[in-house]
């Protein structure tokens, strides 16, 4: 929801009369308004069982869509994801057609994702069935004209015979995992998170656990990134280069919007398909000389994503190098450095075993998870180099980039289980207690 907010008397901050039916105070009353420089989130009144306990919110150049994911999975939280997709100016130009703004909720269960719901076209439910050979597209146009008030396309879908009632809830877990993985792709917009419980009444459970999904957002970044390369990037604008026609009818719906002042985002966005599904056809295509590209404008000189959360590794340096520093600035991987001092600290206050104790998880490891923390352990003042997991991982060749960041946090929290599971072992249960909350507050930002 967007909504123009004017200031009345007393400085009182004035809502649309829509706007505020919405929130819950069309009758006025006090709201949580959390604010910072040039922007705010504001918490509606508590309305009994139906009030969010907590919430975070802020953007997408802060925390991306995988770090807010893996926050919410470590500390296994309830609640759900709001994301609002787009620059300032993309979401502001359609304030006056909100149907366009890309929008997407992901539910979660004590971390684990139970429901997804999107605004893309290209994440509903038919066209989910249709990409992935669940549905021929002649029966999903059928079946769409039958779809009324209280009768979705699932239960015509059911009723017509096309799907099964387990196929039909098969497909939905397929479009909860295709929404999420989508939302990976993003790299602008907003997001917050308003942690308690939520309706239950669509909630599948999904193959993959939330770690697998993560892993599987990762790879897709890649891909996507790798694709819009290879087109000139997301911003780059496309125009028709000949007159051949595509193969496949998703290409031919992809070429149909392409008007040489639309850029990639915008294609994917008019075209129905979604970023990644008009990567995967308009790359072909650009290699085909059947669409060509005018690339968007160079980065500026700010820092990629890449680069925030890189370690560059010296190969035979001329000389010997400086100590490595132990911390990878301040996002997830620092977060857990500060976590493991924090739980040393407590535990080997009632511990003076704590160090072999909490080092003795690295002994029991399996042969193919020892290179992972080749060379890590807890030094004595809790200190750990999470700078050499990520090294490590990389150095595998199984992972690189986004997805070796996303492999070496999930090797953290590994250990991170291991080291609550002693400290609720070591400690009496009202300690034990109170340090689990605050882990769990540092892992959402809040200690």
């Amino acid at each position: 929801m967007r909504a123009k907010l004017g200031i009345g008397a007393e400085g009182e901050i004035v809502v649309p009369p829509r706007e505020a039916e919405l929130l819950g105070v069309a009758a006025g009353g006090e709201v949580e308004l959390v604010s910072a420089r040039g922007a705010f989130a504001l918490l509606t009144p508590a309305r009994g069982r139906e009030a969010p306990r907590a919430f975070f919110a802020g953007t997408l150049s802060a925390l991306t869509v995988p770090e807010v994911i893996q926050s919410v999975f470590a500390s296994l939280k309830t609640g759900v994801l709001l994301l609002a997709f787009g620059g300032e100016a993309e979401r502001a130009a359609r304030t006056d057609r909100p149907e366009q703004l890309r929008r997407r909720s992901v539910y979660f269960r004590e971390g684990q994702v139970v429901f997804a719901s999107s605004s893309d076209p290209a994440d509903r439910l038919g066209p989910v069935l249709v990409r992935n050979g669940k549905l021929p597209p002649a029966d999903l146009a059928r079946c769409a004209r039958l779809v009324r008030a209280g009768r979705p396309l699932g239960q015509v879908l059911v009723d017509e015979g096309h799907l099964t009632s387990g196929q039909l809830y098969e497909g939905i877990t397929l479009q909860v995992k295709e929404i999420l993985l989508a939302a990976f792709a993003e790299v602008e917009g907003e997001f917050a998170f308003l942690e308690g419980a939520h309706t239950e009444d669509t909630a599948v459970r999904l193959p993959e656990r939330t770690r697998d999904l993560l892993l599987a957002g990762m790879k897709r970044i890649e891909e996507v990134e790798r694709l819009a390369a290879e087109v000139g990037g997301r911003g780059a604008v496309l125009r028709r280069a000949s007159s051949g026609r595509p193969a496949l009818p998703e290409a031919e719906q992809l070429v149909s919007v392409v008007d040489g002042r639309r850029n990639l985002v915008e294609i994917a966005t008019a075209s129905g398909l979604g970023l990644y599904e008009a990567l995967r056809f308009a790359a072909p295509l650009v290699r085909d000389g059947i669409l060509a590209s005018t690339a968007e404008a160079p980065p500026s000189a700010s820092l990629t994503e890449e680069e925030l959360f890189s370690v560059s590794v010296d190969v035979a340096p001329a000389a010997p190098a400086p100590e490595r520093p132990r911390t990878i600035g301040q996002g997830p991987f620092e977060t857990y450095r500060r976590i493991f001092q924090r739980v040393h600290e407590v535990l080997a206050a009632a511990q003076p075993d704590a160090i072999p104790r909490l080092n003795s998880y690295f002994d029991r490891l399996p042969e193919k998870q020892r290179p992972i923390f080749e060379g890590v352990r807890l030094a004595d003042d809790g200190e750990i180099d999470v700078a050499q997991v990520l090294v490590n991982v990389t150095s595998t060749g199984a992972y690189k980039g986004a997805a070796a960041r996303a492999r070496s946090l999930e090797a953290l929290e590994d250990f991170l289980a291991f080291a609550l599971f002693e400290v609720k072992n070591c400690l009496p249960k009202p300690e034990a207690d109170g340090l689990l909350r605050e882990v769990g507050r540092m892992q959402m930002g809040k200690a």
